[in-house]
């Protein structure tokens, strides 16, 4: 394929995939690879997302792509490019402020632990990835009314800052 056809198809990591409705994955041979793509293509994820949660380069998820897509395993969802929108700094200062209430010292040690995790920066933060960043961080709550307060105080501030 050349390199024209290629981006005619993906012309960017927020291109959205969804499954077709044509043919079936279980019809024909897959490779591990191209079935683990499979199951994160759901017609909300950009090929970007499904590299990270993969941990595929982008060259390599393309080609997967690209030959899911020739097979007619996967439709075009969305081409628009997305706004991404990043959390502000006051999300990890209240984050900071909310899990040192309830977990102690050990506060930023976990957040940053996360955020290593998720393969994130606190600079480059996107808004939609808050909820799994506080889900993360309260799975290492122990104790469940804390866990909850945490979760409560989290969901508070992002409603607030939603309007």
């Amino acid at each position: 394929m050349t390199d024209n056809n290629y981006k005619s198809i993906i012309p960017h990591e927020h291109v959205v995939f969804g499954l077709s409705k044509d043919k079936s994955p279980g019809d024909m041979t897959l490779r591990s690879a191209e079935w683990a793509v499979i199951t994160q293509v759901d017609g909300k994820k950009t090929v970007d997302q499904i590299c990270k949660t993969l941990s595929m380069s982008h060259d390599e998820a393309f080609n997967l792509f690209i030959g899911l897509y020739e097979k007619g395993l996967i439709e075009l969802f969305s081409n628009e490019k997305a706004e991404v929108s990043y959390v502000s700094d006051s999300f990890f200062v209240i984050l900071d402020k909310e899990l040192t209430q309830v977990v102690g010292p050990v506060a930023p040690f976990l957040i940053d632990d996360a955020l290593k995790e998720m393969d994130a920066q606190r600079d480059s933060f996107m808004m939609d990835q808050t909820t799994d960043l506080i889900e993360l961080i309260s799975d290492e709550i122990s104790d469940d009314s804390k866990r909850i307060k945490f979760q409560h105080a989290m969901l508070e501030f992002l409603k607030e800052g939603m309007q």
